[in-house]
């Protein structure tokens, strides 16, 4: 007996939230990977700066929002600096940690677990809300930090 495709149904309830509630800022992009990975696509504005913005849906009990900081690159002079920077921060906000990649790039991950049937786009409207928040009060000290001003 062939084995079922899983479907990524929190992309659907997503895409049905964002086109009940007119938010067309979002591209849908699907990567027909093994575990039906669609990121819906967009940006935030944090002190003159688009952030690049995804929220990565599939079918595990995962959905993420992950924020690429824009403008910041790590420098591995300033990287224990950043780290510090980084671990205040990820203590202080429990919905979001501050990561930084090998080669220096900068995110902000906000990690929303659900089942297909306990998936509520509306959380992650406010997950989304919460994030763009923070990043307009802090983005200045976020790229501070990571220049090493």
């Amino acid at each position: 007996m062939a084995e079922e495709k899983r479907k990524n149904l929190k992309a659907e309830k997503f895409e049905k939230y964002l086109a009940d509630n007119s938010l067309n800022f979002f591209q849908k992009n699907e990567t027909n990977d093994e575990s039906e990975t669609v990121v819906f696509r967009s940006n935030i504005q944090a002190e003159g700066q688009m952030l690049p913005v995804g929220v990565i849906t599939d079918n595990t009990i995962y959905t993420i929002i992950r924020v690429a900081l824009a403008g910041v690159h790590v420098s591995e002079e300033n990287r224990p600096a950043f780290e510090e920077f980084m671990n205040k921060m990820n203590r202080s906000f429990k919905v979001f940690k501050y990561v930084s990649a090998e080669d220096g790039t900068a995110f902000l991950d906000a990690c929303i677990p659900s089942s297909n049937d306990s998936f509520d786009p509306e959380i992650v409207r406010v997950v989304l809300d919460v994030v763009a928040d923070h990043l307009q009060q802090e983005y200045k000290n976020v790229m501070k930090a990571a220049w090493g001003n």
